[in-house]
């Protein structure tokens, strides 16, 4: 049996203790989370939410994205699979389920279909080889309903069909998102100041992230695209480093859990609420799910 070089069991050491750290942080954080959810429950039959941009001036929402192109609501659903290795069996049977009972065409994006997809003004950035597989599917999931719209819905089992809710939002153009809403307050992204104190706070207000729809081109999903290439910018150099493997477990990967999907798409909730709804219909199963 071959010895294990020093250099490789300080970094065995190192992600053990990152591990037992993550551990503890996520006991307390549920607790706190869990009282967030009990406190704040009904606050918005209190007080209705009014978005105040000069709230939120030092933060990315105080910025615009200019459009150009027509916004479409196409009858599909992506689903996207951003590994090379085959679906596990329950992946499989929840994609089998979503075709049966999700009310929409739907279509698999993996590495070998991807580029069908890729609008050529608007490749992929760089960075995005190096993301963990879950973070490119966060990415790809805000790349597609900007450029070409509709459905996302994550390799989880719907409940309902889709259907109904569609033709509702098909029938509005001033819906630019439909999903369910956040049961937890523990489902959030979660942020330091006024905007993380208001987003907790409203939590109830925040859409699902495994499943939603929504119109292409609109300035939400413009601002969600722009925020996330903005993150991948500045981290370029040390994800390039350290990339993500499977789930990023590396302690010096430098993209948190939500940093490309709840930290950037609550935000965003609170500024065009207006044009979010819900339907508490698209709820999918998260349990055994992989």
């Amino acid at each position: 049996m071959s010895k294990s070089s020093p250099l490789s069991l300080v970094r065995e050491a190192k992600h053990r203790v990152f591990v037992a750290r993550k551990r503890s942080s996520r006991r307390a954080k549920q607790l706190k989370f869990d009282a967030a959810t009990a406190a704040f429950k009904h606050v918005d039959r209190v007080r209705r939410y009014t978005y105040r941009p000069s709230r939120y001036a030092d933060t990315f929402l105080a910025g615009e994205v200019a459009l150009t192109e027509r916004s479409e609501f196409p009858a599909r659903a992506f689903v996207v699979w951003t590994g090379n290795n085959p679906l596990t069996p329950n992946r499989q049977a929840n994609l089998d389920l979503i075709r049966e009972r999700i009310g929409l065409p739907v279509e698999l994006v993996t590495p070998s279909t991807l580029d069908q997809w890729i609008v050529p003004e608007h490749p992929l950035p760089a960075a995005y080889e190096h993301l963990s597989l879950v973070h490119r599917s966060d990415y790809l999931r805000g790349y597609l309903m900007h450029h070409h719209g509709g459905a996302y819905v994550d390799v989880k089992q719907p409940l309902e069909s889709w259907r109904p809710g569609y033709d509702r939002m098909a029938a509005d153009p001033q819906v630019w998102v439909t999903s369910y809403s956040s049961s937890h307050a523990n489902w959030i992204g979660k942020l330091k100041g006024r905007l993380g104190l208001d987003i907790l706070v409203h939590y109830r207000l925040m859409f699902g992230k495994g499943g939603f729809m929504m119109r292409s081109y609109t300035p939400l999903t413009a601002a969600w695209v722009a925020q996330m290439d903005a993150v991948l910018d500045t981290r370029a150099e040390r994800l390039a480093k350290h990339p993500g493997g499977v789930f990023g477990d590396d302690a010096d990967y430098p993209i948190s859990w939500t940093d490309l999907l709840g930290r950037v798409l609550d935000p965003l909730t609170l500024k065009y609420l207006d044009h979010v709804r819900y339907d508490e219909r698209m709820l999918l199963n998260f349990e055994d799910y992989r």
